[in-house]
């Protein structure tokens, strides 16, 4: 395995030194340059584009969204730069950016909070379905901290129409897609969305329904060293050592005969949205009224105390899987969003959005409710665009959030907690020379913890952020940003509070309510070329961090479950992405045919300095190579292939993960039937060498592993 390692780090170092050798000497076709598209970048509160923008961020469009969707959100969006998911099977799973998840990476929806518990733990749905999305922007290093404290690691934003910002134009338009997935999982998917203008009026009206069935796997849901692991534990217990022996041959037996499906893995969801809005000369104000339903099994999920003194009865019951836990989550959701341009000479602009939402979940175990989870939260956001000044462009305003959170139930291992957070925020942009900006960021707010019970904890974490953006030929081709951070994390109420059995992570979890304030310094640096021959970019970071509360193992017991504790250390994270693409249609003409060849790599390595050793789910080094092909924007072929290394760098208590590689294949087909309107056939092949592989980042990698081989065929029909 360390010889495979290896070899990964030197063809990903290999990689970049061509990249960027390709990227300084390529001749380039100036009649032909590939462009990004000129997207804008909505979570930045002066709206830049992508290609202005100099910072460490991916934008996925409609179609991308479309071509890559999954169940869940992390799922759709893992193979971004620096992207990874805490794979809690196909009904929930959340982004890991740069080795951060949880509460250190802020899952947004419009730009304020999603309202789900999705952040308490990896079992729990995201609510921000990809189905819904017409944007998803992912925001990498500190910047991203103008959305809160709690996005120290990145934030992702995912934007939808429901609001509509500008008049349509059309007095009816829509789409309807539909999906269905081979026997691997036996996705039926089916979307729509319409929407309309009268006069200044416009209107929105979605929804979509996803089933999945059990997905099938390689092999055994239990992982090898897991396996070997659970062996030498039971060998250690000489009480029981003749009963493991004879019992371990039945053991395989048992799973051979469910080898190949995982079980508890299928899938319900659905959400609807009708919004509206006023849009004039000056701005636009609007509303919107959302549900969503999910219910979702969680695999490899046992209650560790259900099994000691079973009696035959109760062994056959849990083999029938009456034990199975399952998570039924509904939330409503109101959006209130608004504009008004030109309010006086010394504000451009001023924008509020407004999030409320109810979200309730219910976790079932063995048929009974184990534990239900109440969360009403309101964000509102208020941001002032001003004329420029000396010299600077910019915005401030403020951001408060309130969230009433509660887990009720026997099992829970958290007491209600209302918590307060009122915020204040600044971006300002200098323009130095016609090449060079200057861009500077900070943000105080105050975090207010209440807990039932226990005595109330009070925070008040500071943020800056500071650095300049070159463009050196002055054209847009290149760009280079380099951004300095001190940033400051309040301790959520998991953290603080936690005690108890939490049986989605497997462990029992312990708070500490002494925990202080997280604090970091940070570098990014931003490279990127968005026109030419080859177009790509390159980002090294940085992190240290004073009192980094990170979750580890304590070797001890409770209640049949290992002990996992929350603790203060000095830690530091570094690594890069990286990404370039070849333009092969740019040196050689071949009429309407497009061809490029892409690489993109990411690492990450973290560090405990109190203790030196790693800090744990970190995920390893990963290479991605891509080949496009296009014809005339009405078809496109890509083959990819998704390289792993092993990752056994691993804290104390943490089983290494083994690397694994994955073939992907996706074909679209555009076939245009009406005036205006066009239809889109696509299919989509994954794991196509069926490898077993498994998510380092998860809590569950060594129960679920990823889906085997499985096909997706689709279809788009715009009306």
């Amino acid at each position: 395995m360390r010889t495979g390692s290896l070899l990964g780090a030197k063809f990903t170092v290999a990689a970049l030194l061509l990249g960027i050798s390709l990227s300084a000497g390529a001749e380039e076709n100036e009649s032909a340059l590939s462009e990004l598209p000129p997207v804008t970048v909505s979570a930045n509160p002066l709206n830049p584009t992508l290609l202005e923008y100099g910072k460490p961020i991916s934008v996925m469009g409609r179609e991308e969204i479309e071509s890559r969707m999954e169940s869940t959100l992390g799922e759709t969006i893992r193979l971004e730069p620096g992207v990874r998911s805490s794979f809690f099977g196909q009904g929930a799973s959340r982004p890991v950016i740069r080795g951060f998840a949880g509460d250190r990476v802020r899952v947004l929806k419009n730009g304020v909070t999603t309202g789900d518990v999705s952040d308490v733990s990896e079992d729990h749905v995201v609510v921000a379905d990809p189905m819904q999305a017409e944007q998803i922007e992912i925001l990498r290093g500190p910047e991203t901290l103008l959305y809160g404290s709690g996005a120290i690691g990145g934030a992702v934003n995912v934007t939808d129409d429901s609001i509509p910002e500008a008049p349509l134009g059309k007095p009816f338009e829509g789409n309807v897609l539909g999906q269905l997935g081979n026997s691997a999982d036996n996705e039926r998917t089916l979307g729509a969305k319409l929407r309309g203008e009268s006069g200044n009026l416009n209107w929105h009206v979605s929804g979509f329904a996803r089933e999945t069935d059990d997905y099938e796997i390689p092999g055994f849901a239990e992982s090898s060293r897991f396996q070997e692991m659970e062996a030498i534990e039971h060998d250690h217990e000489e009480e029981h050592e003749d009963d493991h022996k004879e019992d371990h041959g039945d053991e395989h037996e048992e799973e051979g005969e469910t080898r190949g499906k995982l079980d508890n893995s299928d899938t319900e969801s659905w959400g609807a949205t009708v919004g509206g809005s006023y849009v004039w000369e000056k701005g636009f104000v609007g509303v919107s009224v959302g549900g969503f339903g999910s219910d979702y099994g969680v695999p490899g999920h046992v209650h560790a105390e259900e099994h000691e003194g079973e009696d035959e009865h109760e062994e056959e019951e849990h083999e029938h899987g009456e034990e199975d836990v399952r998570i039924e989550a509904e939330q409503v959701r109101v959006d209130m969003r608004g504009r008004v341009d030109d309010l006086s000479e010394s504000i451009e602009s001023v924008k509020f959005r407004v999030g409320y939402a109810d979200y309730e979940h219910d976790e079932i175990e063995g048929g009974a409710i184990g534990t239900t989870y109440e969360r009403d939260t309101v964000e509102t956001r208020l941001e002032f665009l001003h004329s420029p000044f000396a010299g600077l462009s910019g915005a401030f305003g403020f951001q408060v959030l309130y969230d009433d959170f509660s887990a009720l139930g026997e099992e829970a291992f958290l007491v209600p907690v209302k918590t307060w957070s009122p915020a204040f925020f600044v971006f300002e942009e200098a323009t130095l020379t016609d090449s060079l900006n200057f861009r500077v960021g900070g943000r105080v707010e105050a975090v207010s913890h209440d807990p039932e019970g226990l005595e109330s904890q009070d925070f008040v974490p500071f943020s800056v952020s500071a650095g300049p953006v070159w463009n050196p030929t002055g054209d847009g081709e290149y760009s280079i940003g380099l951004n300095f951070a001190y940033t400051e994390r309040a301790p959520n109420a998991i953290e603080l509070f936690s005690n108890g059995q939490h049986l989605a992570r497997q462990i029992f979890e312990v708070g500490d309510s002494e925990l202080d304030k997280e604090s970091s310094w940070g570098v990014d640096l931003a490279v990127r070329k968005d026109r030419g021959v080859v177009t790509g970019g390159f980002t090294p970071f940085y992190q240290g961090f004073s009192n980094y509360i990170n979750l580890s193992g304590t070797g001890g017991e409770d209640e049949g479950l290992p002990i996992f504790a929350y603790e203060e250390i000095d830690a530091y994270f570094w690594g890069f992405e990286f990404e370039s693409a070849f333009h092969v249609d740019q040196i050689v003409d071949m009429g309407p045919h497009g061809f490029a060849l892409e690489y993109q790599a990411d690492y990450v390595r973290a560090r405990n300095e109190d203790a030196s050793a790693d800090v744990p789910r970190i995920p390893p080094l990963r290479n991605i190579i891509r080949a496009r092909y296009n014809y005339s924007n009405l078809w496109e072929a890509l083959v990819e292939g998704v390289f792993v290394e092993e990752q056994d760098d691993v804290a104390e208590f943490e089983i290494p993960t083994d690397s694994y590689a994955l073939l992907n294949t996706e074909v679209n087909v555009r076939l245009p039937f009406l005036e205006n309107r066009d239809l889109r056939l696509f299919a989509r092949g994954t794991n196509l060498t069926d490898d077993e592989a498994r998510v380092h980042s998860s809590f569950l990698k060594d129960l679920a592993p990823l889906r085997g081989r499985s096909f997706l065929f689709g279809i788009r029909a715009n009306i």
